[in-house]
C-alpha cells in the first residue's frame, strides 16, 4: 500500500471517529438543546411568548446584593421597643432574564473542590419588588439583642444530578407564579448572605406579597 493511500485512510478514520467522540460528551436536555461548556446557571424556557420557536436555554447572570440597614425606620422602631431589622436587596424592579413558562427547570454547574456542599446550599427564592429594588431576604433582632433571625421565601425544588456531568438539575415542585425570583448559594452561617443572586422573572402579572 502506497504512503499516499495510508494517509488518506487515516484521515478518513479520524473524520469518522472524532465526531462520535465529541457527540458522546454532549448532554442533550431537550430536542436540539444541549448544556453549554461555559456558564454557571441556565434555565430551560418553553419558548412560548418569545422569539424562540421551541425549548431553549436562558443563561442567568449574578447580580450583586445590597445591604439596607434601614437606619431611619430602626430609630423609630427603637422608640416603641421594637427590634431593628435589615434587608438584603438587589437593584432594579425586574430581571432582564424572562421565562415564558411556569414549568421552567434550571441547571446549575457545580464546580470547585466541594460540589456536594454547593449542591446542598443552592436554593430558589421568591423576590419582592419595592420601589426601585427587589428584596431577597430580611434580618430581624429583638430589642434585647441576641442572634439575628433571617427570613426568605424559598421555593421548594427537587435536585437531581445530570449523569456523567457536574450539572445539577433544579426542578421547582410547583409551577412558578408570575414574578421575580433568584437562585442563591446560601452560606453555611445563617447570619450571613451570599454576595450575589442569579435573578430571573416569570412573565405575567405578579400577585402581591402575602402578609
Amino acid at each position: 500500500m502506497s504512503l499516499g493511500r495510508v494517509f488518506l485512510l487515516s484521515t478518513l478514520l479520524c473524520a469518522t471517529l472524532l465526531p462520535a467522540q465529541s457527540e458522546k460528551n454532549v448532554v442533550e436536555i431537550a430536542p436540539g438543546v444541549t448544556l453549554p461548556a461555559t456558564g454557571t446557571i441556565y434555565g430551560q424556557d418553553s419558548g412560548l411568548g418569545s422569539a424562540s420557536k421551541g425549548p431553549s436555554l436562558l443563561q442567568l447572570h449574578p447580580t450583586e446584593i445590597l445591604a439596607n440597614t434601614h437606619a431611619g425606620s430602626n430609630f423609630a422602631r427603637s422608640m416603641v421597643y421594637s427590634g431593628p431589622h435589615s434587608t438584603i436587596e438587589i437593584g432594579g424592579v425586574s430581571s432582564a432574564a424572562t421565562f415564558h413558562t411556569a414549568q421552567a427547570v434550571f441547571y446549575v454547574r457545580l464546580g470547585g473542590d466541594e460540589p456536594e456542599l454547593l449542591r446542598n446550599r443552592v436554593k430558589i427564592l421568591r423576590l419582592w419588588s419595592v420601589k426601585d429594588r427587589r428584596v431577597v431576604s430580611e434580618f430581624s433582632m429583638n430589642i434585647f439583642g441576641g442572634h439575628r433571625k433571617q427570613q426568605y421565601d424559598e421555593i421548594p425544588a427537587s435536585k437531581s444530578d445530570v449523569e456523567g456531568t457536574n450539572w445539577l438539575k433544579l426542578t421547582p415542585q410547583s409551577p412558578l407564579e408570575p414574578g421575580e425570583y433568584g437562585i442563591v448559594f446560601m452560606p453555611k452561617d445563617p447570619n450571613f448572605f451570599a454576595d450575589s443572586v442569579y435573578d430571573f422573572n416569570v412573565a405575567g402579572d405578579p400577585a402581591p406579597k402575602k402578609k
